[in-house]
């Protein structure tokens, strides 16, 4: 009997410091949201990349990048759904200096200037 009630405490304290300390069962919807930002990870290189094939059409074209990325529509690019990440919000195209280029994606926290921006060089 002394010890089952040992064990059976034993048990209790275990489980209590399991609930208490948030380690019982992980969060799915924070895994579901992981793995999908992970997804729309993958899917950002080709929308960079179709991008910036229509940037350099444009360039070819006109002589040198446009000043806004929607000037690439509708003869480059076919609408403005196509200038937007996968995590819905618009890509920016950035100069530092006249001919120093990025193409920029503000990832999964939809904010641009964080550590999970995806940045391409043009």
């Amino acid at each position: 009997m002394r010890f089952g009630l040992l064990i059976l405490l034993i048990a209790l304290a275990v489980l209590l410091a399991l609930v208490f300390r948030g380690g019982g069962q992980p969060d799915p919807v924070a895994e579901s949201r992981t793995r999908l930002d992970a997804v729309k990870g993958v899917t950002l290189e080709p929308v960079l990349k179709q991008v910036e094939a229509a940037l350099d059409a444009y360039a070819a074209d006109s002589g040198d990048y446009p000043a806004d990325l929607e000037m690439l529509v509708p003869r480059f690019l076919p609408g403005s759904g196509f200038l937007v990440d996968p995590w819905g919000t618009r890509l920016r195209l950035e100069r530092s200096e006249p001919r120093n280029l990025s193409l920029v994606s503000a990832g999964p926290d939809r904010a641009f200037g964080t550590g999970d921006d995806s940045r391409r060089s043009l």
